[in-house]
């Protein structure tokens, strides 16, 4: 089942508003409550654990409908308050369980709730009192609590419920927004972790906007699973280990991905924002240099949380594929290209973990233990504290160490290409040789950057030219009416000395000489050399 959803005993939303109508609607007879209850007992024989919301309504109007019905024969005065009063015990219990979980008093928690004390002194007398409440006490307490349902639960759950249905739930934008709300979220958490901040719990936060909207996404990821009644107790951490364990049931669709880099790279995304790279990094305005470490570990807590749920990949080749698109910013593209870097040279950093591990068989090291794994890997790479480390427990996507597979990547015409492709080439498995990275990344500087190597010539010839020389070096005259002679009137000596200039190592034969008179194997120059000096050369 999709995160979000749950299985339901009514078949539709029309069949769950049928019932609150009959319950709740202003001209509700004792027939149209019958009938609702008939469909409370019906979804109960379908799902024995309602919702304590539906499994109160339904307790309590069945007595209540019992009374109406006047059957006195079987249902004696005493029977009713003992039904009306476990029906009132029940759905106190129900609906405050939550509360006197944190350790409340059921006072506190009525409270809280806005059910009325009185209603609470009713469950206590029932609970603790030799004898039961009076009967129209009873009543009157039993409608009061139907109509704090009808406030408290069916009304705020009319607004929300919807159905599912299979096969057009992925078009719509559901999960598109559930999408947005936990990517938003993360961010919030990524920034909120960043050293500078020093914010460990969530009161700690100053902004008042950022606070209460970083508890409105928790409230929507998380189903009101997580109490923010004392946020001195939330803390930064806790919402990100609980993050990472609620939302993989939503992250297991086909078309996250695409969801995730399409909010990721949006124009007003915090990842690609130029005024807040301008405001963290204000010495690379033009992203010509390296991200700094202040600037990137706003987005650590984002980036682990793409490479711990295998979206990094894809991620990575939409920001290659944004910085090669003439439809953005430019300085965007080459903060794209400098992201690219950045990521890439982290996953290395995994892949030299890797290497050294296998390498010296380290075997004590648990892999469930991420501080004792970043703590070797800083031991052994020392010169590494200062860039992105991602989770060091997940291998380097196969792809991106595939030669074939990065081709069309570093072959491909693109003006930024030179900010990663040393990075893309040193992820390649089996390891490139250091001569043949230097020569792609020179290749791809002179690429994407064509006008530091020009070699174009002062002049572009064409086919007219070609004409027009042709026509100046030939002319035609006429021996009778019917014949016409072309003559190449080229000056001699142009050709003469053309016949001497040099190419390469060759030169032209000068015409003083006499090849035809000249015996096979013997040069023009030879044919008057002394025949002792011909015999020597032979030898």
């Amino acid at each position: 089942m999709l995160a979000g959803f749950q299985v339901v005993p009514w078949y539709n939303i029309q069949e769950w508003q049928e019932v609150y109508e009959k319950i709740y609607a202003q001209t509700t007879t004792l027939s149209s409550k019958q009938k609702a209850l008939d469909h409370l007992l019906i979804w109960k024989a379908r799902c024995p654990s309602l919702p304590s919301g539906i499994e109160s309504t339904l307790t309590l109007l069945e007595v209540h409908v019992q009374d109406l019905n006047k059957n006195n024969e079987i249902c004696t005065d005493h029977l009713l308050r003992l039904a009306y009063s476990s029906a009132l015990m029940r759905f106190v219990n129900h609906m405050l369980d939550k509360e006197t979980a944190k350790g409340l008093t059921l006072y506190q928690a009525a409270k809280n709730s806005g059910i009325p004390d009185w209603i609470i002194e009713l469950r206590h007398d029932t609970a603790h009192s030799d004898r039961l409440p009076p009967l129209d006490l009873l009543r009157e307490a039993t409608l009061t609590s139907i109509q704090w349902l009808q406030q408290n639960y069916w009304d705020k759950h009319k607004q929300c419920i919807n159905n599912l249905v299979i096969g057009k739930l992925q078009d719509g934008g559901y999960l598109q927004n559930k999408i947005s709300v936990l990517i938003n979220f993360c961010i919030s958490l990524s920034i909120c972790s960043h050293s500078k901040c020093n914010i460990k719990f969530i009161s700690e936060i100053k902004d008042a906007t950022i606070r209460e909207s970083l508890i409105n996404d928790a409230k929507d990821l998380f189903d009101e699973s997580v109490d923010f009644t004392n946020l001195k107790l939330i803390s930064i951490h806790f919402l990100i280990e609980t993050m990472n364990s609620k939302t993989k049931k939503l992250l297991n669709n086909d078309l996250v991905s695409n969801y995730v880099n399409r909010i990721l790279m949006a124009d007003d995304s915090l990842f690609l924002s130029l005024e807040l790279h301008s405001l963290l990094d204000n010495y690379n305005l033009d992203c010509s240099k390296s991200l700094c470490k202040q600037y990137v570990q706003c987005f650590e807590g984002l980036l682990n949380f793409l490479h711990t749920n295998d979206l990094i990949q894809d991620f990575v080749l939409e920001l290659i594929k944004y910085t090669n698109s003439d439809e953005n910013i430019n300085r965007r593209r080459k903060l794209a290209s400098q992201w690219v870097s950045v990521i890439l040279k982290a996953l290395k950093k995994n892949q030299l973990f890797m290497e050294k591990v296998y390498e010296t068989e380290t075997k004590h090291v648990s892999l469930k233990d991420k501080k004792e794994i970043n703590s070797l890997f800083y031991h052994w790479f020392p010169n590494k504290k200062r860039s992105l480390l991602l989770d060091l427990r997940k291998p380097v996507p196969k792809n991106l160490t595939n030669i074939i597979f990065i081709q069309p990547i570093i072959s491909t015409y693109n003006p930024n290409l030179t900010y990663f492709i040393k990075d893309l080439l040193y992820l390649v498995q089996p390891r490139l040789p250091v001569s043949i990275i230097r020569k792609i990344c020179k290749l791809a500087e002179v690429v994407a950057t064509p006008e530091k190597f020009s070699a174009v010539p002062p002049k572009i010839y064409t086919v007219e030219d070609l004409k027009v020389t042709a026509d100046a070096n030939v002319s035609t005259i006429t021996i009778n009416d019917d014949e016409m002679l072309e003559v190449n009137t080229t000056n001699e000596n142009c050709i003469e000395e053309e016949c001497y200039q040099k190419y390469g190592i060759w030169q032209s034969s000068s015409k003083n000489y006499s090849w035809s008179t000249c015996a096979i194997g013997q040069l023009p120059w030879q044919v008057n050399q002394p025949e002792e000096l011909m015999e020597i050369s032979n030898k």
